[in-house]
């Protein structure tokens, strides 16, 4: 388990919220190891369902999406439902290794050869909402 050197009084992250959507229950625990680490509070839901359930205006500093377990379009839906109802709320889209992501990101995506163009096609949406 991570364990980021220790510091002298508050860190910035300190006191921090974290909405973590992740489905993936080994890589849901590795990413809360780390916040945690650092000081970070996470709550944690293994769906966009189980998400909205949690998600209150003001309450998360950060929500993390991985975009990439579920449900097309689900994702998108509720990013935008949060930017309806808090067009403030810090948002990140979990999404992958960075090459589904060129140098000249956000103008071009290219995805992996053995990804299907979907998911290109996908992240072109986020990009869009965005």
């Amino acid at each position: 388990m991570y364990q980021p050197p220790p510091l002298r009084g508050l860190s910035v992250f300190d006191r921090k919220k974290v909405l973590l959507i992740d489905p993936n229950q080994p890589t849901s625990a590795v990413r809360v190891s780390v916040l945690q680490g650092y000081g970070v509070k996470v709550d944690v839901a293994d769906s966009v369902q189980a998400a909205r359930f949690l998600w209150r205006p003001k309450v998360y500093d950060l929500i993390l999406l991985d975009v990439r377990r579920q449900f097309p379009g689900e994702a998108l839906a509720f990013y935008e439902q949060i930017r309806d109802k808090s067009p403030r709320q810090p948002f990140a889209f979990l999404i992958g290794p960075p090459q589904y992501i060129s140098l000249t990101w956000p103008d071009q995506l290219v995805a992996v050869e053995n990804e299907p163009q979907q998911w290109a096609e996908t992240v072109k949406l986020f990009v869009a909402a965005a």
